[in-house]
């Protein structure tokens, strides 16, 4: 178990950049030498894209969000009138 996350670890530093610039170039290696880590590092690469897309894609619903109580509900109409003379000008 302890190697698993190991290579996990070692995987994730070097997809994300933070890896020392020797053990990314051992990780390379290793990768030429053993087709399976190669399919491991792109597995973990598409996966860490969509973990990143699924998050932005949060961020624009809790924005969406927020703008929908601040802009619709009654009690925010100070804030929204405020706002609003901003972009009039």
């Amino acid at each position: 178990m302890r190697t698993s996350l190991n290579n996990i670890k070692e995987i994730d530093d070097h997809v994300l950049g933070l890896a020392a610039p020797q053990d990314g170039l051992l990780l390379e290696a290793k990768m030429i030498l053993n087709p399976e880590l190669s399919m491991d590092v792109a597995w973990h690469r598409q996966t860490l894209t969509l973990v990143q897309q699924y998050g932005r894609k949060q961020l624009r619903a809790d924005i969406e969000a927020v703008h929908q109580q601040l802009f619709t509900r009654p009690k925010h109409q100070n804030f929204r009138e405020t706002i609003l003379r901003y972009f009039k000008r």
